[in-house]
């Protein structure tokens, strides 16, 4: 996505390793970022989140966070620590891939604007293979106790139904397995927003079958239960959805190409790009006043 934001203007790309996102002063040290007109980091919030004093020297800063989800996320070990670090950097711009999200960070005071996650259409993309021979599968994390209640979704979901919970280990693999089923599964259960898998996976051609967000995400996305996607709120509405595909197969098929359609047309890094140059290029909001910075 960023090497396609040079469509739209003059850019220059860094890509940190770990030990530089733990040390952006050094990293910074051999910048002139008098030079830019905009600064923006898409770097891991574990390694940044400590950093607020040399953030907070970064002219025309924006954040891009596909992450900061697990700011409201129960039980997350990042419970209120993005509006904490954001709230110490006046004149901040956040992008978030979430809509419910973008509003709680508006809510709090941040300049925020949403951009959903998207997807690289030359690495997914729809084989166009006769047949998919996996009717329902799901590829991803379930370890991480983060992910506990997409976990416990998926597992039940397993004893009711021929559900294929699956880890691949190369692009290559990734591709070929998401063209071999039929329905994926998303289990975003308790994130409030949808992950980047949801939009590969319809790429790919397959039915996505989503657990409802609500409180507009759905709406901003452009997703139309029974349109270009199945949604469902819990296990039995999912296994009734479930039914209903196998009872429709050709309607069935007709939304996942209104799917596949869809994301090639909104969630394209290309696409993105230009929407993320235009959040960049809007004007920054006035700095607080110098007897307010005394006092913070």
């Amino acid at each position: 996505m960023w090497y396609a934001l040079r469509q739209h203007c003059a850019v220059d790309i860094h890509f940190l390793d770990k030990q530089q996102q733990r040390n952006l002063r050094q990293f910074f040290s051999a910048i002139d970022v008098g030079v830019y007109d905009r600064i923006v980091l898409d770097l891991m919030f574990k390694h940044i989140h400590k950093q607020g004093r040399l953030l907070r020297t970064l002219p025309a800063l924006t954040i891009y966070e596909e992450d900061a989800y697990l700011d409201i996320m129960p039980g997350s070990r990042w419970l209120g620590a993005f509006i904490k670090l954001y709230r110490r950097l006046p004149g901040l711009r956040v992008i978030s891939t979430g809509f419910m999200v973008t509003s709680h960070l508006r809510d709090s005071g941040v300049d925020a604007y949403f951009t959903p996650k998207g997807f690289d259409p030359s690495r997914l993309r729809d084989q166009s293979r006769p047949t998919r021979d996996i009717e329902l599968g799901f590829i991803g994390r379930l370890g991480s106790k983060a992910y506990s209640d997409r976990r416990n979704m998926l597992e039940s979901l397993a004893q009711r139904e021929s559900l294929q919970i699956m880890r691949t280990s190369s692009a290559e693999e990734y591709l070929d397995t998401l063209n071999r089923i039929r329905c994926f599964v998303s289990a975003d259960v308790g994130l409030g927003e949808y992950m980047a898998k949801n939009f590969e996976a319809m790429a790919c051609g397959c039915l996505l079958l989503a657990k409802c967000q609500g409180q507009g995400e759905e709406g901003a996305l452009g997703f139309v239960d029974g349109g270009n996607v199945l949604l469902y709120d819990d296990l039995d509405s999912l296994c009734a959805q479930i039914a209903w595909v196998r009872a429709h197969p050709e309607q069935a098929a007709e939304i996942a190409q209104q799917g596949r359609k869809h994301v090639l047309a909104h969630n394209t890094y290309a696409h993105l790009a230009d929407q993320v140059a235009k959040v960049i290029a809007e004007p920054f909001l006035p700095l607080p006043s110098l007897s307010w910075w005394r006092w913070w």
